[in-house]
């Protein structure tokens, strides 16, 4: 398994990503235990190599590589600058965020300035049974959503009692126009799913004041397709929005997979989706008019290993 974020857009980025994606499967083509072992440090400095003689101006890539027993419930991992792992713990019932060793991002170095400093080391991470280990792109957390006041219009944090700067609510600064999903909130939901409970989303500087935003997972099974559903469908909600003003052209397009888990889950479903329009050239997704949605950030890509 490999999880790689490129820093920046644009062609060069994404030539990274097509070079790293090439260079992990041609590892693994011919790759043999007995022979090769777990020393997959060596494909990522393998990696680093790459990026770092591409010289490319401000690209570097942050990715976690695993290989994972699924026999044994042990995985080994080796990262460049993407250390945390998230892993919802069947048996306490809560997500547990493990800290791999710090090493800097592929491409950031020539690997043997990289060897004489921390290196990229291995670490042996186990899962019991029913664990789930989350692998996750930053378009999760940073998924970002614009503060509006009661016309809609855009605004900055001012949160009374803060100083400029200071934290309000886990999400941002006072001063800031807008907020993240963040880590925090992407927890809870895994959580609420996994024991079937509930989530209330909470938007800060909302143009409706007191949203209700309840998700009820009761009548899910608590698999890992649902946590990664369930995500998915928060991320949505939390950056879609009503407005007044919008109209039959304003319209939102939903994976229809995320939009069937919305109508199972989602209470307030009825009051945001009223106006379906069909859209024949994209029959892979749900078209809604009436309604707003701040930008996605980025790439949301999920993914969900659990130990049976």
């Amino acid at each position: 398994i490999i999880k790689c974020d490129v820093a920046g857009k644009g062609v060069s980025a994404s030539l990274i990503m097509v070079e790293v994606a090439t260079i992990f499967l041609n590892y693994f083509r011919d790759w043999s235990y007995k022979r090769d072992g777990l020393k997959i440090d060596k494909l990522v400095y393998r990696i680093n190599d790459m990026i770092e003689e591409r010289g490319f101006k401000g690209r570097f890539a942050a990715l976690n590589l695993c290989l994972f027993n699924a026999r044994t419930g042990v995985g080994t991992f080796c990262n460049a600058g993407d250390n945390q792992l998230y892993v919802y713990r069947c048996g306490r019932m809560q997500m547990e965020t493990l800290t791999l060793p710090s090493s800097p991002a592929a491409g950031v170095f020539p690997s043997d300035l990289v060897m004489t400093q921390s290196g990229f080391t291995q670490e042996a991470v186990k899962l019991e049974k029913g664990d789930t280990l989350f692998l996750f792109t930053d378009g999760i957390e940073e998924a970002k959503r614009t503060f509006r006041d009661g016309e809609y219009r855009p605004i900055v944090c001012a949160e009374p009692g803060l100083k400029e700067g200071e934290s309000h609510g886990g999400t941002h600064n006072r001063g800031m126009g807008s907020e993240e999903l963040g880590l925090q909130r992407f927890k809870d939901i895994s959580g609420a799913l996994f024991s079937r409970g509930s989530y209330r989303l909470e938007k800060f500087h909302n143009p409706i004041a007191d949203e209700e935003l309840t998700f009820d997972f009761s009548t899910c099974q608590g698999t890992t397709e649902e946590a990664v559903l369930a995500v998915i469908s928060v991320e949505k909600i939390f950056r879609i929005y009503t407005d007044a003003r919008a109209t039959e052209n304003d319209t939102v397009r939903i994976d229809r997979k995320i939009d069937d888990f919305l109508s199972r889950c989602f209470l307030q479903y009825r009051q945001y989706f009223k106006h379906r329009v069909e859209n024949p050239d994209e029959s892979d997704y749900s078209f809604y008019a009436g309604l707003k949605e701040d930008e996605q950030y980025d790439d949301l890509t999920i993914l969900a290993l659990r130990k049976k």
